[in-house]
């Protein structure tokens, strides 16, 4: 109550007009409401934004999971034991969620294709140098 005797109602703070799925008004507060009244997820002149963020979101988050492991950190493939150590890696990577699993079984293939291409490499050359001593 004021000194001329008005009664004095406390205002609540302004909120965004939209409703939420439930049925609920939406909370979001005055500091995030944009100049229709609405938060942004309410805005019904803002669903092409709210798509093109939810798209954009959606590809960020891609790109960070499909990132992979860092190539200096795999190192090269030249020999068996190379192999050997990339595999070990990537089955680590893999079990600690650091690389997806599809990512992993990816490069595991990858790495079992080259090793089979050295080992024929290898059993070439030893044919090649047996021909070489019969003759």
């Amino acid at each position: 109550m004021t000194a001329s005797g008005e009664v004095v109602v406390a205002s609540e703070p302004k909120r965004c007009l939209g409703v939420n799925q439930d049925g609920t008004p939406c909370r979001t507060g005055e500091e995030l409401l944009l100049p229709t009244g609405y938060c942004f997820g309410h805005d019904p002149h803002r669903a092409l934004d709210r798509s093109a963020a939810g798209t954009l979101g959606g590809v960020k988050a891609g790109a960070k999971r499909r990132r992979g492991l860092d190539p200096d950190r795999i190192g090269e493939l030249n020999t068996p034991a190379d192999a050997k150590r990339i595999t070990a890696l990537l089955t680590v990577a893999s079990a600690t969620g650091e690389l997806p699993a599809p990512q992993a079984r990816a490069a595991l293939v990858a790495v079992q294709a080259w090793l089979k291409a050295y080992d024929m490499d290898e059993l070439e050359q030893r044919l090649a140098d047996l021909e070489r001593g019969r003759r």
